[in-house]
């Protein structure tokens, strides 16, 4: 996969844990190796390497809107996540440049850029994802504190409906997580720790 002279990109796909991750960034990498194979072929500057740059650079200011409103959502991401989105934003235009320029000679360094601050955007964004499913199972585990601890019947039926709606959202949850995962050894822990029903003691690394 990785076009000559591009070696960090089975270095990038190292880094993805999940399906989803390596489906976004996947026709990234293709349009930049497709870039970088034809930088000694075609002129810089013809029409179709600015074509091909024009769309990356779109590409990447569309997947930048999606980070950005990620940040705004999750303050505990968001300063990393802005910062990341900034760096993609401007390799992305630095890609555009190279490929409308009278040569090719800094697109190895563009694309490398391009790769690192978007493969950054993704990790944070998957970031949010875990946290998601963390919180989700401390909530479990906080109503089933309640739930044991209750004085009446009433109480019971709150508590009790609370604990089922919090294991109805941490089992999608976790299914979700467990269909999106690569590595095969990783989907068997979480499917392991969806199977302790009566501990609700599932560590981060079952998760993730």
């Amino acid at each position: 996969m990785a076009a000559a002279g591009l070696p960090d990109i089975e270095a990038h796909l190292s880094q993805i844990k999940t399906r989803s991750i390596e489906k976004t960034l996947l026709p990234l990498i293709k349009q930049i190796s497709s870039l970088v194979a034809t930088r000694g072929e075609a002129a810089a500057g013809g029409a179709a390497v600015q074509r091909v740059g024009a769309a990356v650079c779109c590409a990447v200011e569309r997947f930048v809107a999606v980070g950005e409103t990620i940040a705004d959502d999750n303050p505990d991401v968001r300063h990393s996540m802005v910062l990341a989105c900034k760096e993609a934003r401007a390799a992305g235009r630095a890609i555009e440049r190279v490929c409308t320029g009278a040569d090719g000679s800094g697109m190895i360094s563009a694309a490398r850029a391009l790769l690192a601050s978007v493969t950054r955007v993704l990790l944070l964004a998957d970031m949010v994802v875990v946290r998601q499913l963390l919180l989700a199972k401390d909530k479990v585990a906080r109503s089933l504190d309640r739930l044991e601890s209750v004085s009446n019947f009433a109480e019971f039926v709150r508590a009790f409906t609370e604990f089922g709606g919090g294991m109805v959202e941490l089992a999608r949850l976790t299914a979700e997580r467990r269909a999106d995962l690569r590595d095969e050894r990783r989907r068997a822990q979480v499917a392991a720790a969806r199977k302790r029903s009566g501990t609700f003691n599932t560590d981060a690394p079952h998760i993730v």
